[in-house]
């Protein structure tokens, strides 16, 4: 099963980075409206999201925090210990610094620790995603042990391309979204 997985991964993350500058851009302006938006009709007060790993044209997230800041919601972002295999969470504040690490995946520095129980929503980076709310990300497992830790939190994936019909070698111990938002549609799994 981690072939198709595997597969996919080699074919989406390329497929990604060579997007053009302009398609890019205009697929995260329509994501972030469609986010912010979401959460607008929500009662979420506290948003955990990921910090976008711009080599690989991840979702540029910052934009949405930014927003959600503004609209003086509480934004939780991570660092990850990489040798660990886990994330720490920190509280965003608009002066916040940040640096990137081996990976190039920005990390607050100096940043108070988050309380991750007081977190509603959790926007989650994927390379691709099917209508039932199975994902794929990267393979190590990080948003993995934190939705186990947050069972009742609502998990949202962003993308910046269209949902696949079904995934057939989705796991039974896969955690699924419950929501998904490409610069297309907001989409209601499961």
């Amino acid at each position: 099963m981690n072939d198709f997985k595997t597969i996919l991964r080699k074919q989406v993350l390329p497929a990604r980075k060579i997007l053009s500058s302009n398609i890019w851009e205009d697929r995260n302006r329509m994501l972030a409206s469609k986010v912010i938006d979401f959460i607008n009709q929500d009662s979420v007060k506290v948003i955990h999201s990921f910090l976008p790993i711009e080599r690989n044209k991840e979702v540029n997230t910052w934009p949405i925090i930014k927003e959600l800041i503004s609209r003086n919601l509480q934004v939780v972002v991570s660092s990850t210990d990489l040798k660990k295999e886990q994330m720490l969470h920190y509280y965003y504040h608009p002066q916040l610094k940040f640096r990137l690490n081996r990976l190039k995946i920005p990390e607050p520095i100096n940043a108070e620790t988050a309380d991750t129980s007081t977190i509603d929503l959790v926007l989650i980076p994927l390379l691709a995603a099917d209508k039932k709310g199975n994902r794929i990300g990267y393979g190590k497992g990080y948003y993995d042990r934190l939705l186990q830790e947050l069972p009742k939190v609502k998990k949202v994936g962003l993308t910046l391309g269209p949902l696949f019909d079904e995934f057939d070698f989705a796991e039974s111990h896969d955690i699924k979204l419950d929501y998904c938002i490409t610069p297309f549609e907001i989409y209601q799994c499961q």
